[in-house]
Order: C-alpha cells, then structure tokens, then sequence
C-alpha cells in the first residue's frame, strides 16, 4: 500500500490555507515559481527543476487535481489530460536489481526532464493507492486532501493541529455553559 505522499502534495499544491489566528484562508501556491515547485518536489525526484519544466510540471497538478477530486466524489476520474502527457514523456521498463537481490521492473523516463520523472511517480502512485482512502479534512474552513493511513479507516483531519485541535475545542465550547 501507499501512503499516496506524491498525490495528496500536488493535490494540495496550489489549495488555499488557513494559518492559525487567520480570519480568512489565503491563497497558496508552491508552483508559483520553479524554486517552490523544486522544493515541493524534492522529497520525491531527484534534480534540480529548471524554470522551462515549469509548465510541464503545473500541467501535471492540474491533472491530479481534477483525478483526486473525482475520486473523493465518487465519480469517474477523468483520466485523458494525465494520459496525454505521459503520451508526450516516452518511458521504457528496465530491470533492475534491489539491494537484497530480488529483481524489479521499473519504469523509467528516457528523457531525463523533470515532468517524465513526475509523471513516472504520479501514475504508479495514483495506480496503488486506495481511492476510499483519498479524502478531504473535514474541518469546513480547511479542505485540504489526504491519504488516510489509519487502520481502521477513519481518520477525519489532515492533521491533528491545527484541524483536529480547532474541531475538538469547537465541540467543548459548543457543549460548555457560556
């Protein structure tokens, strides 16, 4: 299983935030300019990201935003805009040996841009994720998407703090005397 990190951060890439103490949700966008995108990416590709990608790399969010989107809503995820980009990146299978000996086939982009490599990780992560797991915090101020990783399922925040923390203190003062 996957904990869909590579998704659930492009999904939220351009989603606006509520800082703490803040009375309205400001806009946000880690794609704004090529440094944001690298460092939003980094933790997932290696290389640094040029400036011309960055087209390549906006066109790839937007079309995990609409997928993520459509499978928080049960709908059909439309999966064409995706599909026609990675028809534009051509990528081969090669076969590698892991540390431990076993062998697996990995799929690899043959140009070296930064857009083949997120397309490469975006499609194998959207491919082994749990859609019933893809959600949206339900703090009404945030909508935020995550991955839920909980056994059971049930996980309702996108983080403790600040959704779950303001949602708890919500209910207690909602239930405490004035």
């Amino acid at each position: 299983m996957t904990d869909a990190a590579l998704v659930v951060a492009l999904a939220n890439a351009q989603a606006d935030r509520r800082p703490t103490h803040a009375r309205a949700a400001l806009p946000y966008d880690a794609l704004a300019d090529a440094a944001g995108a690298e460092d939003l990416l980094k933790p997932f590709l290696r290389g640094a990201l040029d400036a011309q990608e960055l087209p390549a790399v906006r066109a790839v969010q937007r079309a995990v935003v609409a997928i993520v989107d459509a499978l928080i809503d049960g709908s059909r995820p439309p999966l064409e805009a995706l599909n026609e980009l990675a028809a534009r990146e051509p990528a081969l299978y090669t076969l590698e040996r892991r540390p431990d000996g076993t062998l697996l086939a990995a799929l690899r982009p043959s140009r070296p841009s930064v857009a083949a490599r997120l397309l490469v990780a975006v499609i194998g992560e959207l491919s082994e994720l749990d859609p019933s797991r893809l959600r949206r915090c339900a703090r009404p101020e945030c909508g935020l998407v995550f991955y839920d990783v909980t056994r059971s399922a049930t996980q309702r925040w996108h983080a403790d703090r600040p959704c779950g923390l303001r949602e708890r203190q919500r209910r207690h003062r909602a239930r405490s005397p004035a």
